[in-house]
């Protein structure tokens, strides 16, 4: 009787062990993804740099990663986008926790003032990820039951870009280049009479340091500066009057940008 070769014994070995580690990796793995709970976000300026795979931090620790993002039409004419992330039930001290254990303790952390927030990960390529933490000055807002979404519903705050955006519609723009305008109209209907006063002013102290000296004196010299200097200050206040017409955009950016 013809013996099986070493080779076959041990290819078929190998196949056993195969099996083996495909069989624990399969149901092991089934029962860690059963296990995983998608939370939805919704944020409300751009997602831009943001894709499915993105990762999920809580204070720097990745717990997950981003699973799905959708489009959602409304009512109002606009598109909400959920975002759902993917919570690795396996990332606290005590090992995994069940589904139901993992629901209870991110609905407690919710209410303790967890939130998520955009962070940019890399300012060249501009990938984004999400970076939960707790926010409690900021009150939650919740959109998920409105748009007949069940998962669980993690609140966010504005990331940076968007607190800058959202400060600077706040300037009152309009009122101050009202402003702006108001003074330089002023500044020109003004303008005249001070004109005639710095003239006035000029021949007063003309007058006068005639009657103090004569000509040639020291005195009369000092008072001739002194007149020079003035005239200098009135044609400067008129040279700047003039500018600010045809600029008045330079209250606010200064001369140098013109």
């Amino acid at each position: 009787m013809k013996q099986p070769s070493r080779r076959a014994i041990g290819g078929f070995i190998f196949l056993i062990i195969l099996i083996i580690i495909g069989t624990v990796v399969f149901f092991f793995g089934r029962r860690f993804d059963r296990n995983y709970v998608t939370p939805v976000l919704f944020f409300e300026g751009s997602v831009k740099g943001l894709s499915v795979g993105s990762n999920v931090y809580f204070r720097g620790v990745p717990i997950g990663h981003v699973e799905k993002i959708q489009l959602i039409p409304n009512n109002e004419d606009k598109i909400v986008i959920p975002v759902y992330v993917r919570i690795d039930p396996r990332m606290t001290a005590q090992g995994e926790m069940s589904r139901s254990e993992m629901k209870e303790w991110i609905n407690d952390l919710i209410g303790h003032g967890l939130k998520g927030k955009l962070q940019t990960q890399n300012v060249l390529t501009g990938q984004m990820t999400i970076e939960l933490d707790f926010y409690p000055k900021y009150p939650p807002r919740f959109q998920a039951e409105k748009y007949g979404i069940e998962d669980i519903e993690i609140p966010t705050v504005p990331s940076m870009f968007d607190e800058i955006s959202q400060n600077l519609e706040k300037i009152p723009l309009s009122d101050i280049s009202t402003n702006v305008n108001s003074v330089l109209q002023q500044l020109h209907d003004d303008m005249p009479a001070l004109m005639r006063q710095s003239t006035e002013a000029v021949v007063s102290i003309n007058r006068l340091a005639d009657s103090i000296a004569g000509p040639g004196t020291t005195t009369m010299s000092d008072f001739n500066k002194m007149i020079r200097d003035v005239s200098e200050a009135a044609r400067a206040v008129s040279r700047l009057s003039d500018y600010l017409e045809r600029h008045p955009e330079a209250l606010l950016k200064g001369k140098g940008g013109y």
